[in-house]
């Protein structure tokens, strides 16, 4: 019998709270491959300590390893692969996820993968330890013949045929310092934004029933180690059916599985005939505390230009609506976008100043800094502008291996002034909101220079003023988290 190893690599830089999360993705395959008699563990690079020895310990009389990979985790992907081709060199590498899937051949390319799994990994990962032909397998990519070969890619699957999570597959101590319980109900999202990796990828809505979804929270409730932990639904888009929403919480309800939970949602749902004042109280009945929503932008222009689809008065209504019934509403917005222009910014942040006057409660993400994903029509302008994207995965893993974030942004050409974009984060974190909520921040750095910082940050906002942001390049050299 075939033996499968799942690794999740750790980041080039490790953000705060990564650890206290889990990976849904490679968890879910996991499942899938155990609900079929296979044997498979799970390492996760950002969660677990040592993780490379532990890589060396399975992989010893390992079949496959299957290795999931954002952007910014090339650089510890290319050093997982190189160490499991040292120790068992029979052993084929298996890369999947998001930038597998956008650069297909040129990630197959490398020397180090046997394959690439790309889109939707379960049904796939399958079929190649169960060794099916390759050319009959496919989403997925090799070389052959010093030619790759890219195979037509897998139809979506059906997440009803799919089992619910296995708990037992997950290591321990990531279970231990499990902050938010994952709830997978659906995949894929509707709605055409074009920034978004749904849209490129065409990941089309599927869901699960309502049933399966009460399954699993009487699952997750009858777990020791969740206890007093909260649950996130963690779909593109919860509510997108809303009769199988109200189908889940009219059961949470009624079924006593009352947990508190927070999902994303977009602003215009709130509104008669969706979410309207009878249904969002009941979602506060049944444990709902925080729902997030991308906000993006507060132009008109550049939502219509990223079809966004929705406009800022949804959005100032869906925070009334959320702090009426005492529901945390969570807003993520961006800036720097190929021909948004100053005024233009500085529309996100006269909207972001409307939504923090409304409360202590609302929660502000961003606005980040705006970083294309290949295959978007925001993405070939970026290309017409100048931007050059690397030609090669051992140049992505160099690219981004100083970087916090996907791509470092002073490269873009399409950005004027590419300081005054990358610290308007800082400057909404620490000055949009109140001193005792900004010196909460997950920040490690002595509490005087916080101060310091929350206090000119402070003064900008009130000014609006954030040409020359000497205070934020300073700030960065204290600590690289900003």
């Amino acid at each position: 019998m075939s033996k499968v190893l799942l690794i999740n690599p750790a980041f080039n830089i490790n953000k705060e709270n990564y650890d206290s999360s889990i990976s849904v993705g490679l968890l879910s395959i996991a499942t899938y491959l155990d609900s079929q008699s296979i044997k498979v563990s799970i390492i996760d690079g950002v969660r677990q300590k040592d993780y490379l020895k532990l890589v060396e310990e399975k992989v010893k009389d390992c079949d496959y390893v299957g290795i999931s990979v954002m952007t910014t985790q090339i650089p510890h992907a290319l050093k997982v692969s190189r160490l499991v081709k040292e120790i068992n060199p029979d052993c084929k590498i298996i890369w999947g996820g998001p930038h597998p899937s956008f650069f297909i051949k040129q990630t197959s390319s490398h020397y180090l993968i046997d394959m690439v799994c790309y889109g939707e990994g379960e049904l796939t990962m399958l079929d190649i330890v169960n060794n099916r032909p390759l050319a009959e397998i496919n989403g997925i990519a090799y070389q052959k013949d010093d030619q790759i070969i890219v195979n037509q890619s897998r139809e979506l699957h059906d997440p009803k045929k799919m089992p619910l999570f296995n708990w037992n597959l997950v290591p321990k101590e990531i279970l231990s310092n499990l902050h938010l319980i994952p709830s997978l109900t659906s995949r894929g999202c509707p709605h055409r934004c074009t920034f978004c990796i749904n849209a490129i990828l065409k990941n089309r809505w599927r869901t699960r029933t309502a049933e399966q979804v009460l399954n699993d929270l009487e699952i997750i409730k009858s777990r020791e180690y969740f206890k007093g932990k909260k649950l996130r639904f963690w779909d593109e888009n919860f509510f997108v059916d809303i009769k199988r929403a109200k189908k889940v919480i009219d059961g949470m309800i009624q079924k006593d599985l009352i947990i508190p939970w927070e999902t994303t949602v977009r602003a215009n749902y709130l509104k008669e005939g969706m979410i309207d004042e009878e249904f969002i109280r009941k979602l506060k009945q049944s444990g709902c505390y925080l729902l997030s929503f991308g906000a993006e932008s507060g132009c008109p222009r550049i939502l219509k230009k990223i079809k966004k689809d929705i406009m800022p008065e949804d959005v100032i209504n869906s925070a009334k609506m959320c702090l009426k019934h005492g529901i945390i509403p969570q807003y993520s917005f961006m800036a720097g976008l190929p021909g948004e222009t100053r005024n233009e910014v500085m529309e996100t942040l006269r909207l972001i100043d409307q939504l923090v006057k409304m409360g202590d409660q609302v929660q502000i993400l961003g606005p980040q800094a705006f970083r294309p994903y290949p295959g978007s029509e925001l993405y070939k302008e970026c290309l017409a502008s100048g931007w050059q994207e690397p030609k090669s995965l051992d140049q992505w893993g160099e690219t981004i291996k100083d970087e916090l974030n996907y791509l470092d942004i002073s490269k873009f050409p399409w950005l004027d002034n590419p300081g005054f974009i990358e610290s308007l984060e800082a400057y909404v974190r620490f000055g949009a909101h109140s001193i005792k909520s900004a010196m909460g921040s997950t920040i490690k750095v002595a509490k005087f220079l916080k101060l310091f910082f929350i206090l000119l940050c402070k003064l900008r906002w009130k000014l609006k003023c954030f040409w020359l942001p000497w205070d934020y390049k300073l700030a960065k050299k204290f600590v690289t988290k900003i």
